[in-house]
């Protein structure tokens, strides 16, 4: 597969295609072998039930002739998405609900499995009209039988969201109340925010060769997807085990009430700097339980002796993490 980057960029500050690619993670997270490949291609690569959809998300006003339309030394949206060397099962094209409504007369509701509705079929004479054009874009050589089986492939999706970040919020929100997420002190809204990191990460990397490996660090797995969700709960209970571990630190004369102070503050301040260090560290003891068990067997003195080795300008950071991390372990580990 040939990863297609020119978009790679663009997706952290694009809310309408993230909410789409939410949309689609939260109605399939538990289908097996899911997964979703970032600005792949197109811009979302989609396999499910070993088959494949390829689709283009466009956050604006589109009709049948824009979706044809040519602009100067580019091709049109329709091309781009059938443009293909590999067998792809079937296109989508995924964009607002403002639809020309002239065109939305004659198209008739469809199904899909990755969407639960606002599907739509073309009718055969918006088909015969992209075929023209398409001939005229020199698709496949303009191979008529070709591409009116590409065509016969593909459909277009409404989507209920605007480019509206709060609004796309509490529609998807809604998808995880009808797959039974849990919601409960704000569980939803932090498993929501770590989705979108999700998105935000895989989007980044840049390639435009032929590598397995970075088309594996593009993908969003359903196995992520359901620790996502499923850890969303054990989230919203770190903030407190985190005072009730400084609290012992204090207690067992680990730590000055002032190191105690700076330490919380670090908490609310570190924020995406936090994240960051929590990930290199995880990165450290990925599939160990190391910081619990040796929680258990030496207290807290484990962590100060941790901090101990820090110098002075990191050791406040270095603790909110480590305390963290073992807010998040311990959590998992008794849930």
């Amino acid at each position: 597969m040939t990863i297609d980057s020119g978009g790679a960029y663009s997706i952290r500050g694009f809310n309408y295609q993230k909410a789409v690619i939410a949309q689609i993670a939260i109605n399939n997270f538990n289908v097996d072998n899911f997964y979703i490949i970032v600005e792949n291609q197109e811009d979302i690569v989609v396999f499910f039930s070993e088959k494949n959809f390829h689709l283009q998300v466009k956050g604006q006003t589109l009709s049948i002739k824009s979706l044809i339309k040519v602009p100067k030394n580019k091709n049109s949206i329709l091309y781009k998405l059938l443009n293909k060397e590999e067998k792809v099962d079937y296109y989508k094209v995924v964009t607002l609900d403002t639809f020309s409504k002239k065109d939305i007369k004659d198209l008739s509701e469809s199904s899909c499995n990755i969407f639960d509705d606002f599907v739509y079929d073309y009718s055969e004479k918006q088909k015969e009209e992209f075929l023209k054009c398409l001939q005229q874009e020199n698709l496949f050589s303009g191979d008529e039988k070709k591409i009116q089986n590409e065509l016969d492939k593909t459909k277009i999706v409404f989507s209920n969201f605007k480019n509206d970040l709060s609004q796309a919020e509490l529609i998807l929100l809604g998808y995880m109340t009808k797959k039974g997420i849990t919601m409960d002190d704000y569980a939803g809204i932090n498993a929501l925010n770590e989705l979108f990191t999700q998105i935000d990460l895989k989007s980044e990397q840049k390639a435009s060769i032929h590598n397995k490996n970075v088309i594996e660090s593009k993908k969003i797995t359903s196995k992520e997807l359901k620790n996502i969700f499923s850890l969303c709960s054990i989230i919203t209970k770190i903030p407190e085990l985190r005072i009730n571990f400084l609290e012992s630190l204090v207690e067992d004369e680990l730590l000055s009430k002032k190191e105690r102070r700076d330490i919380e503050l670090k908490f609310y301040m570190l924020n995406s700097k936090l994240r960051d260090l929590r990930k290199d560290i995880l990165a450290r003891i990925a599939n160990s339980d190391f910081y619990i068990k040796e929680l258990e067997s030496n207290g807290f003195s484990f962590i100060h002796s941790i901090y101990q080795k820090l110098s002075d300008n990191f050791q406040a950071d270095i603790y909110a993490v480590l305390i963290d991390i073992v807010s998040e372990k311990f959590l998992e580990r008794n849930k």
